[in-house]
This record gives structure tokens, C-alpha cells and sequence, in this order.
């Protein structure tokens, strides 16, 4: 089994092939003693161009053993508009969630 912090960059990778308009995936996280709880989702902020702009509505699914991924992961998607109104405070993750690091998109590798 994967670390969580490799599952969830499996992840983004995955949603990042089936999810064109997606421009980013941030880790999220909460506080630094939840995170270590293994019970404690996967939390990713993906901006995708393709969404309806919705707010802040967290997305929960549970470990997909099959797809590689053991942790529960919570999804939260939003518009390239909403992703800028987080990062100045207009909107706000839950429960004191902070945007982390971002997981780049894949580089793709083309047969020559």
C-alpha cells in the first residue's frame, strides 16, 4: 500500500486523465495531528475550467482498493473563479482547511 501523500498524487494524476478542463490539483489539508490519522481523507482542490461555478461543496468517497486507492478521499471542485476568490478569502474552505501543495499535471510523453 501507498504512502498517502503518493495515493494522492495517484489520484490527481487518475482525475487528471478523465478531466480535461482541469487547470490544477492542490492538496488540502487541516490540522497537522489529523493529518497523520490514517482514517483522515485524501483532500484535493481541483480547479477545472469545465465546472459550473457551485461554491465550496466537499465531495466525500470512500478507499477504492481496486484503483489503487486505499484512504477515503474528499474532492472539492471548483471554478478558475471560485479557485481566485479562495486565495483572497472571499470564499472559504471548511473545517480551517488550508490550501497545500500542488500536484502538477502528468507530463505526457509522446511515441516518436
Amino acid at each position: 500500500m501507498l504512502a498517502k501523500d503518493e495515493e494522492a498524487r495517484h489520484l490527481a494524476k487518475k482525475h487528471y486523465q478523465v478531466e480535461m478542463g482541469l487547470t490544477h490539483v492542490f492538496r488540502v489539508n487541516g490540522a497537522a495531528e489529523v493529518e497523520f490519522n490514517p482514517d483522515e481523507p485524501i483532500k484535493l482542490l481541483e480547479v477545472n475550467e469545465n465546472t459550473v461555478p457551485a461554491g465550496i461543496i466537499p465531495i466525500r468517497f470512500g478507499p477504492s482498493p481496486a484503483a489503487g486507492i486505499h484512504y477515503p478521499s474528499v474532492i472539492v471542485e471548483v471554478t478558475p473563479d471560485e479557485y481566485e476568490k479562495i486565495q483572497s478569502e472571499e470564499l472559504k474552505l471548511p473545517n480551517n482547511w488550508k490550501i497545500g501543495d500542488l500536484i502538477p499535471r502528468p507530463i505526457v510523453e509522446v511515441d516518436r
